[in-house]
């Protein structure tokens, strides 16, 4: 499951509010961990970020996407 985003920073700031939301320990003592998960690059120059054990909002779920295309990583 992911949620597809314009720009990679969008996908960084959706997963940092993912940490916030579980008290990561970036967010409680200011290091350690931060992100939950971190977007890659799609085939189609979007962003996808797997959010399978993120709690999502109603719009977020209407949005997930199953699967997504990814460059061959001998081409980039």
């Amino acid at each position: 499951m992911y949620l597809i985003f314009a720009t990679e920073q969008d996908g960084i700031d959706r997963s940092e509010q993912e940490g916030i939301a579980r008290g990561l320990a970036y967010h409680k003592v200011g290091k350690g961990s931060r992100y939950v998960t971190r977007p890659r690059l799609t085939s189609s120059d979007t962003w996808a970020l797997p959010v399978e054990s993120y709690n999502l909002t109603e719009e977020e779920q209407d949005a997930v996407v199953d699967t997504v295309t990814f460059p061959d990583p001998d081409v980039i």
